[in-house]
């Protein structure tokens, strides 16, 4: 461990999160030679189906409140497909909130589509929040591990403390 002040530094542990709306890449980045290494891999189907997969085949009917008393259909309030990555963005949370209290990690790199950033930043806990060092608003899921590392090298690690 290094020092500082006197007291001992804590060794660092970095996790990079490379996700979009339904695919996520966890890696554990460190090292002299700044290489990411895979840690798990999380495929949300949901959000990967057609938005009809999603929804009954038909709208709901409801009685309308006005004078006739006719029935007419409803239309859904929200994206059934935005619903289902919200709920990924929640399950990605739960899982670096288990990686912290597990002591995984002290520092977090987030690496994610920019709508897919905004859920994550939305539902992501104040504790795991403190231990963002550096968020870049791309989707890069589809990069191979070697292109996805020349790619964060030099942008993630001057962030880093």
């Amino acid at each position: 461990m290094a020092k500082s002040g006197g007291k001992p530094m804590p060794k660092r542990k970095v996790w990079v999160v490379v996700a979009d709306g339904a695919h996520a890449r966890l890696f554990r980045a460190g090292g002299a030679d700044h290489r990411i290494e895979p840690l798990r891999e999380e495929v949300y189907d949901p959000a990967r189906r057609k938005g009809l997969d999603l929804v009954a085949d038909r709208p709901g009917r409801t009685f309308d409140r006005s004078h006739d008393q006719g029935r007419h259909a409803m239309e859904p309030d929200t994206d059934p497909k935005r619903v289902e990555k919200e709920r990924f963005a929640r399950h990605l949370a739960d899982i670096l909130e288990d990686g912290l209290n597990a002591g995984a990690y002290n520092e977090l790199v987030l690496v994610a589509a920019p709508r897919t950033l905004g859920d994550l930043r939305a539902v992501l806990s104040e504790r795991v929040r403190e231990h963002v060092r550096h968020e870049i608003d791309k989707d890069l899921t589809g990069l191979p591990q070697s292109e996805l590392e020349a790619q964060l090298r030099p942008v993630i690690w001057p962030h880093l403390g």
